[in-house]
């Protein structure tokens, strides 16, 4: 079992990320995100459009334009941007049979605990804000500092 994002999402998420550390009156072009977030040039123009149309970006098009945050980085629920970076969080098949479940009796034998690991994911997505990421950022690049710093020593 994989439980991981595409790269599609990993890079929505860092975009979003750099942008909330940003003034909110900035725009950022597709290029300088894509130089400053070390995303593929290429894949910013796909993802600030489903970000867009997910209103959770504001991008302007032509010269002086570019993308900031439609709204503050403490009312972006996590669960929004993976959902709108992923698709819905959904059971398509049964773990154990593909013959079972999804509103057949009997469900398979982990099929409870399978979509309560689903639930819990859920619940811990939409209870993070994209602040709560960017804090935890910050925590991390101060710890690397650190770490950095006592390696000099």
């Amino acid at each position: 079992m994989r439980l991981f994002l595409t790269k599609r999402g990993e890079y929505g998420i860092r975009l979003l990320i750099h942008l909330a550390q940003q003034p909110r009156d900035r725009r950022m072009t597709a290029g300088e995100l894509a130089e400053v977030c070390e995303i593929p040039a290429g894949n910013v123009p796909t993802i600030v459009n489903i970000l867009s149309r997910a209103g959770i970006l504001v991008c302007s098009p032509g010269r002086g334009g570019g993308c900031t945050l439609a709204r503050e980085p403490s009312d972006i629920a996590m669960l929004e941007t993976v959902v709108a970076l992923e698709g819905p969080f959904e059971l398509t098949r049964c773990v154990l049979d593909s013959r079972r479940c999804f509103g057949r009796d009997p469900e398979c034998a982990v099929h409870n605990a399978w979509t309560a690991g689903r639930d819990a994911a859920i619940d811990a997505l939409g209870r993070t804000t994209l602040a709560d990421a960017v804090a935890r950022q910050r925590e991390i690049e101060r710890q690397a500092k650190r770490r950095a710093r006592s390696a000099t020593r």
